[in-house]
């Protein structure tokens, strides 16, 4: 056995025994070229640290490469503010297995949702965002070109932001014409990842640009989208500038770099009376387990509850974030649900809703019982007024407005949990109302 096999077969077997300290907890994502799990370092004493993310990803996909980019330079003592830390990067067979830093927190997609989209969530995260796509751009010889940039890809939490799943990320060549691989997600990837060219950094403008507008109106863009230029009412025309230069067709017309697109856009957040209020960068820190359960309640936008004093706010302000939350939770839920279901459903409530009316008026018309002794103008009131109103406002709450939102898409459409409130509002007043109404009728 010559020495480059000697080498081999204990590169080979340290890959090895570096697999057997691990136990997975979850399958998070398996493709044909990627599998990522979540994992536990278990030590010889049993303990357990992390988790962590453990990927596999095959070697003849020719993914993968910026893991190693990014390995190498924390090796050699780079630190960076948006990249989640790689533990460790070896070969496995035909597989190349990165082990890197658990982020916690919130997806960007999520933060949208639960926050609503504006203007201020925009001028908030975008600039933070940009400096994460630069750390990529310029922190190498060559620009890592991320390539699938996208609200689920971005992770937000009270400590700062991450950009995640380098996966299909490359290396800039500039001596070639088209992407050899083409990857990406459709709504966010520019037309040359496509096979209409080679991917720049023009490319993650364009992406970056996307981003921007989902942040703004909280819908999923598409090319009639950026044909009709993006004429949203939530849009201001400064900001609206910034998207249709950021997701030109050609890239040539495009910001020549993500520094120029974050110079446009804070000129305009600052011309229509928006400023970024994010604090400076700081050095992330593995979280800890606690630190997952102050993310899910000290949301993003709600940083100037943690200022106020006193164990009752304090107290009213997780109660508020947490059922927040899980309002929040139960929208996005439902947007994740299939078309087909969303449709399914709709028939159910309004036919419930048919029914709960038809029976309010009977109630009206053709009364029995003690409602019989009631005037007949206190029975409009109750059944009419008060129920029927009521069951409305639910039924517009429950139903998966996707399609209308699709069809109708310059309507400002009211986030999930923002009509939830006003849902709730609605009958909380409409009950007091009825309370002090009917109380001479039923004394």
């Amino acid at each position: 056995m010559n020495l480059m096999q000697t080498d081999e077969l204990t590169e080979h077997l340290n890959s090895l025994q570096r697999e057997e300290c691990y136990r997975v907890e979850s399958v998070l994502k398996e493709s044909e070229f990627e599998t990522t799990q979540r994992v536990m370092f278990v030590g010889a004493n049993g303990a357990g640290q992390g988790p962590f993310i453990r990927k596999y990803i095959a070697r003849d996909s020719g993914l993968g490469s910026a893991y190693e980019r990014v390995f190498e330079a924390q090796r050699q003592g780079r630190r960076f503010l948006y990249i989640p830390r790689i533990a460790d990067c070896y070969t496995l067979g035909e597989d190349l297995v990165v082990i890197m830093e658990y982020v916690r927190g919130e997806t960007l997609q999520d933060v949208v949702y639960r926050c609503d989209p504006s203007m201020q969530l925009a001028a908030d995260i975008f600039p933070r965002l940009c400096d994460a796509v630069l750390e990529l751009h310029e922190g190498f010889g060559a620009p890592l070109i991320h390539r699938d940039l996208k609200p689920s890809n971005v992770m937000v939490s009270s400590g700062g932001l991450s950009l995640i799943d380098l996966g299909i990320a490359r290396e800039y060549k500039g001596d070639a014409t088209t992407d050899t691989h083409h990857f990406g997600t459709r709504a966010y990837a520019p037309p040359e990842q496509f096979g209409f060219g080679q991917t720049t950094v023009r490319s993650d403008v364009y992406a970056l640009g996307m981003i921007l507008y989902f942040c703004l109106v909280e819908q999923t863009p598409d090319a009639a989208v950026r044909e009709r230029g993006f004429l949203d009412p939530r849009i201001p025309d400064p900001v609206r500038s910034v998207l249709l230069r950021a997701t030109e067709f050609d890239p040539a017309l495009r910001y020549e770099s993500v520094r120029e697109l974050k110079r446009a856009f804070c000129s305009a957040a600052r011309a229509c009376g928006f400023a970024g209020v994010l604090p400076a960068p700081l050095e992330r820190e593995v979280a800890s387990p606690a630190d997952l359960n102050r993310d899910r309640f000290v949301s993003f936008l709600t940083r100037d509850s943690v200022q106020h004093s006193g164990r009752l706010r304090q107290m009213g302000f997780a109660v508020k974030s947490a059922f927040r939350s899980a309002v929040s939770n139960v929208g996005f839920a439902l947007q994740k649900t299939p078309l087909w279901l969303g449709t399914t459903w709709n028939v159910v409530v309004l036919a419930a809703l048919f029914l709960l009316l038809v029976g309010c008026s009977q109630a009206t018309f053709h009364p029995s019982g003690h409602d019989a002794n009631y005037p007949f103008g206190f029975l409009v009131f109750q059944y009419l007024g008060y129920c029927s109103t009521n069951f409305i406002a639910l039924a517009v709450l429950l139903i998966d407005k996707r399609k209308m939102k699709a069809r109708f898409p310059r309507m400002a459409w009211p986030s999930f949990p923002r009509l939830g409130k006003w849902v709730a509002t609605y009958m909380l007043v409409s009950f007091v109302a009825y309370v002090v109404i009917a109380q001479p009728f039923v004394s």
